[in-house]
């Protein structure tokens, strides 16, 4: 064989070896990639039914205080409430939970300034809200 014959060869070869050696890790790699986002999906709906469950403790958390008349903690708790509820609004992709969230928003207000008066009416709007809230919620079954 001359010169050219083997140094095509000889490059051939290489090439070869180094398609044998990138080639399984470059599928390694593409498989782990794609386990880890499917591993950050899952998270992420984790997450995101975990600050629901939050949310459903929290005005838990409004309707006992305001029951026991402790209508300056029951606003505090819902204040802290509606403010979570606004920054969950936003990026919500579930539709039942966005529903939930917008519903919540149009009723603070209301909520708001009744427990502000110290206002026993207030009671079963906080009530409902628990209520859709739970339902809302991964904690009651869903």
């Amino acid at each position: 064989m001359n010169r050219k014959t083997l140094l095509i060869v000889g490059g051939s070869l290489a090439v070869a070896a180094f398609l044998l050696g990138f080639v399984p890790q470059y599928l390694k790699v593409k498989n782990l990639e794609d386990q880890l986002d499917a591993t950050r999906q899952e998270l992420k709906l984790e997450q995101s039914k975990l600050q629901m469950a939050d949310l459903s403790l929290l005005i838990g958390l409004v309707y006992v205080e305001a029951n026991l008349k402790n209508f300056g903690l029951a606003g505090q708790h819902s204040t802290k409430f509606f403010d979570r509820v606004r920054t969950m609004a936003g990026p919500e992709t579930d539709p039942n939970r966005r529903a939930f969230l917008q519903e919540a928003l149009a009723g603070r207000d209301a909520i708001t300034a009744g427990l502000a008066k110290g206002d026993p009416s207030t009671l079963p709007a906080v009530q409902d809200l628990f209520q859709r809230a739970l339902k809302a919620s991964p904690i009651s079954g869903q």
